[in-house]
């Protein structure tokens, strides 16, 4: 009968010290102490189940948009506005002071990965959008002059400088204008600014495409793509006809974008990533200068976004 395979083994290794036969019979009778020496390593494409988080900054760019003004007394249109965003020239005081992180234009992501490729995420973008003070614009609708004489009670200190030096020029808004009239955008007419906050609250789908990984697999770049949309809450200092407030934080409307970067990883756990980001925004209800009074109005936009972030 043939011996048994443990047997067999201490019988060869009889003329070797003891220890070197136990290790062998343990290593016969447990093979997977051999084969996790042969277990693939992680690479940065190992993702399934992980999250990243990652914190940015960003720079906006804004089409055109015709903004709509309503209230009692009034409703109007100012016609292919200018606006531009509002970055924060850097201070450490700023960049590097936790409690003042809101006052930069930021981008806050978290992802997960149900895949090694594709992964939901959601987040923030905070932008700013501020109407370009000055410019010329064509306007049409209705505005009671009774509306204009109203608000003068009640005058920000820029609009009450600019009519005392132009007393006519607010004038010019009363009655009805059929939209080939121009009038220029001064303080007596209008500022218009979400500084504290055009937030863009999204949720994406995405994925990531590898385009390159190093030798070790713990490096690599990736091209990032998602698309998505959400809440748009808005924070607007607005002056209408001179009157107005900085309003409270109201959900002001909706967005949908679609997000295209590219990613470098150093390691499984640190990565950098810039990025375009274009969609649309549609505001349906701004605050402006309180009660019942609101503006409206839609735009493309493009935020160019420069991040970093940790995967855990």
């Amino acid at each position: 009968m043939y011996d048994s395979i443990p047997l067999r083994i201490m019988r060869v290794c009889g003329s070797f010290p003891s220890t070197l036969s136990i290790f062998l019979l343990c290593l016969l009778l447990n093979p997977s102490v051999g084969a996790e020496e042969n277990e693939t390593p992680l690479t940065v494409h190992d993702k399934k189940g992980r999250w990243n988080i990652q914190w940015g900054y960003n720079r906006d760019y804004f089409t055109q948009s015709d903004i709509n003004f309503r209230g009692p007394g009034y409703r109007y249109t100012l016609k292919s506005v200018d606006a531009r965003d509002k970055p924060e020239s850097f201070k450490a005081d700023v960049y590097l002071n936790p409690s003042k992180f809101e006052i930069p234009q930021y981008n806050l992501k978290f992802m997960y990965y149900f895949t090694d490729r594709f992964f939901l995420s959601f987040g923030q973008d905070h932008m700013k959008y501020v109407v370009t003070p000055g410019q010329p614009v064509k306007y049409s609708g209705y505005i009671d002059p009774g509306v204009i004489a109203k608000n003068q009670l009640a005058l920000s200190t820029e609009a009450a400088a600019f009519i005392y030096l132009f007393p006519g020029h607010v004038q010019e808004m009363a009655g009805y204008h059929g939209g080939d009239q121009t009038i220029t955008l001064t303080p007596d007419i209008l500022k218009y600014e979400h500084t504290d906050g055009l937030n863009y609250l999204f949720l994406d789908f995405g994925w990531i495409t590898p385009l390159y990984t190093s030798a070790d697999g713990l490096s690599g770049i990736s091209l990032v793509s998602s698309i998505g949309g959400g809440p748009v809450v808005c924070r607007s200092d607005v002056r209408v006809l001179g009157k107005g407030q900085n309003n409270n934080f109201h959900v002001s409307g909706y967005g949908v974008s679609g997000y295209v970067a590219t990613r470098y990883e150093f390691s499984r756990t640190y990565f950098i990533e810039f990025g375009g980001k274009g969609g649309y925004i549609d505001l349906t209800d701004v605050l402006t200068s309180g009660g019942s009074n609101r503006a409206s109005q839609n735009f493309g936009f493009l935020e160019l976004i420069l991040s970093g972030g940790i995967a855990i």
